[in-house]
């Protein structure tokens, strides 16, 4: 089983390269101005989704929103709780997600790394969060406990005021729910997130992060 996971995903990291963001992804839609696609992953039923566009607000402002975790549930999709159990590392997290899904579905929630980069050269931010275990938060029977297998963002400053947002996503939520009906839940997070993202930067209440600032 670890192998065909790895395998997996070594074919959707590579697929996912710079060079090569286009393979594989077809059209799901545009709405609110998120392009959204999705793609097809071997040997599975589900698709990885993603969701990208530029937008009318500094990289700065969408950094500080999505570094902080008081308010991540405010603005990303279906979220009930996002903690930081503690630093791993510079720069590095362990975080706790829990999710709220439409009755009759079950909650799901998450144990995750959170890896933030600065590329002050490229005027590029990213995070990728992956699933892993640890003591400090067990599973619980009010949740199905799901696996991100990659969750990606990538903000990069294209003017002052202009910044390219792109999201990726590939989860299992586990469970016994038809991979149908998971792609159908799935192909909405990424514009609804980065909506929410964009939305909650304009609110006026938030500074911009002091790294990219030195931008």
């Amino acid at each position: 089983m670890r192998m065909l996971y790895g395998a997996v995903m070594a074919l959707f990291f590579a697929a996912s390269s710079p060079a090569q963001a286009k393979a594989g992804w077809e059209s799901v839609g545009t709405t609110k101005g998120v392009k959204v696609e999705r793609k097809t992953v071997e040997n599975s039923d589900l698709f990885a989704f993603r969701g990208e566009g530029i937008f009318d607000v500094p990289i700065g402002l969408l950094v500080s929103v999505l570094k902080n975790p008081y308010i991540t549930a405010e603005w990303v999709d279906l979220m009930m709780e996002h903690t930081v159990v503690r630093e791993v590392a510079p720069d590095t997290n362990l975080i706790y997600e829990a999710y709220g899904l439409p009755w009759p579905i079950s909650n799901r929630d998450y144990v995750m790394t959170e890896a933030m980069g600065y590329d002050a050269e490229a005027k590029v931010f990213t995070i990728n969060y992956e699933s892993v275990t640890d003591p400090a938060k067990p599973e619980s029977p009010d949740f199905v406990r799901a696996m991100a297998y990659r969750t990606y963002w990538r903000l990069e400053q294209r003017g002052p005021s202009k910044t390219f947002v792109e999201v990726e996503v590939l989860t299992d939520p586990k469970g016994s729910l038809p991979a149908w009906l998971i792609n159908l839940i799935q192909k909405d997070w990424p514009w609804k997130t980065i909506d929410g993202l964009v939305t909650r930067a304009k609110k006026g209440d938030i500074s911009p992060d002091e790294r990219i600032a030195a931008w």
